[in-house]
């Protein structure tokens, strides 16, 4: 199995709602608009973004913001975003 295949939520919410199109100081207002998905969904990119956090593996996460999202952001900025997402994420 791909490693990326287990990130296939952050993935769909780089695409989709934090494209390149979105500027930082808009997050918050793209992670109220993902809020409006599926609480599967939501609950499932909970999960990846701890696994995340939890692999601690940032050339993996850089490489696949930068694929994905195409952005670019050091250690210190993907470990922020990450976290500012799980922090506005609604899982009830």
């Amino acid at each position: 199995m791909n490693r990326e295949s287990n990130f296939e939520m952050f993935r769909y919410f780089l695409e989709s709602y934090f494209n390149v199109s979105a500027n930082y100081d808009e997050l918050e207002e793209v992670i109220n608009e993902f809020n409006l998905e599926n609480i599967k969904y939501r609950k499932r990119l909970l999960t990846e973004l701890q696994t995340i956090l939890q692999l601690q593996d940032w050339e993996f996460v850089h490489e696949f913001v930068r694929v994905n999202g195409m952005r670019k952001m050091d250690k210190d900025k993907l470990e922020w975003f990450i976290r500012f997402i799980q922090e506005h994420i609604k899982a009830k």
